[in-house]
């Protein structure tokens, strides 16, 4: 066998059980010197024609497959017969009314090509991954009477030898066909905001309590909902002052679409109604999709909430998005956290330690330039 991968050879083990019934071990001695050149014909009948049409190879291992199974019930191919040819082997079984396909009958036994070739396609494509294996088993199934010597050989060899050979014909297919890859990036891409919500400091001397919360969430909302018009203002800028409904609106023309209240804290029954009330009175009265991100929120306060309308995200359920989020996605979701901490905000401070850590986490990130020695 060839350098087959350890997936590879189970795969194809696997689709070979399916016809030997067993897991068929052997004694390679078993295979006459006659037998193992007869082995050796249909290999390089199988290579030669490959060229012109790679189903070939499929309509070969069909023929062997069909042979295994119909020795199972039939003792007339219990061994080598180098004298077989297919005209006997045609004469011996009783033939399928479809003239698209080989069917074979012995007694209450059928075995037809279609169906073998149809899991072959099927092994070659997805588990073996050789994606320009031919998709059209009718096109190669229904011209088998062209490759009636693939037929005469598979026929022809015992057991032995059917299970070496289609060994030999998976190393062909293997090799020649092109297998589909997906390139590693290495280094893989890092995941900066992320990284941002599980391992950034919350709090700093140098901000007002909430700011960083603020920003990371003014950041998550420009990036989920890019196709809106978002309001946001300083923390501790009540939103009555400014005409904002939440800390962070998105709008649609004059529509309001969303509003966000955020809340770095634990969110209880007991204070539910006091820090999310805003809120639950916006989702009773109005269309707008209403969001509370909190650090978390107990069973009994969430159950509360959501009943009023409102939507609720912890920090697990942002991780868990975020987790699906690419690199690039995530990368304009941090572009926005250093947009407030800049020009909402406008804290310089702020932003350099947002920028201080994102050198450790992203460091080819553009927005370092802004990063001060």
């Amino acid at each position: 066998m060839s350098d087959r991968t350890d997936v590879e050879d189970e795969a194809i083990e696997e689709f070979l059980y399916q016809f030997f019934r067993d897991r068929y071990e052997h004694d390679p001695s078993e295979v006459s010197s006659g037998e193992e050149q007869t082995t050796e014909l249909l290999y390089e009948r199988a290579d030669e024609l490959f060229d012109d049409s790679k189903g070939t190879l499929g309509l070969a291992l069909d023929f062997l497959m069909v042979a295994e199974n119909l020795s199972q019930v039939d003792p007339w191919l219990s061994g080598y017969d180098p004298g077989l040819t297919s005209d006997d082997v045609l004469e011996h079984y009783e033939q399928g009314a479809t003239k698209s396909t080989l069917t074979l009958k012995f007694d209450d036994e059928r075995q037809s090509i279609r169906t073998v070739h149809d899991d072959i396609i099927d092994l070659f494509r997805e588990d073996l991954q050789r994606t320009n294996f031919p998709s059209s088993p009718g096109h190669h199934t229904g011209e088998w009477e062209r490759y009636q010597d693939l037929l005469e050989m598979s026929f022809r060899l015992s057991r032995p030898g059917r299970y070496e050979a289609a060994q030999r014909l998976f190393d062909l297919g293997l090799e020649r066909l092109d297998k589909r890859t997906v390139k590693r990036r290495d280094p893989p891409f890092p995941q900066p905001f992320l990284e941002i919500l599980r391992n950034y400091e919350r709090s700093h001397p140098d901000e007002l309590g909430g700011s960083a919360y603020q920003a990371f969430c003014y950041g998550y909302v420009r990036t989920e909902w890019s196709h809106l018009s978002l309001r946001a203002s300083k923390v501790r800028v009540g939103s009555s002052r400014q005409n904002r409904y939440g800390d962070i609106d998105g709008y649609l023309g004059p529509d309001l679409i969303i509003s966000v209240e955020v809340k770095d804290r634990d969110i209880t029954k007991s204070d539910a109604d006091s820090e999310l009330g805003t809120m639950m009175t916006l989702a009773e009265q109005s269309t707008a999709i209403s969001i509370a991100v909190c650090r978390s929120v107990s069973d009994e306060a969430r159950t509360e909430v959501e009943e009023a309308g409102v939507k609720v995200l912890t920090g697990d359920d942002l991780e868990d998005r975020l987790e699906m989020w690419d690199y690039h996605k995530q990368n304009r979701a941090v572009q926005g956290m250093v947009h407030f901490f800049s020009n909402i905000e406008e804290n310089p401070q702020g932003t350099q330690r947002l920028l201080s850590f994102l050198e450790d986490v992203d460091p080819n990130n553009p927005a370092l330039a802004h990063l001060e020695e």
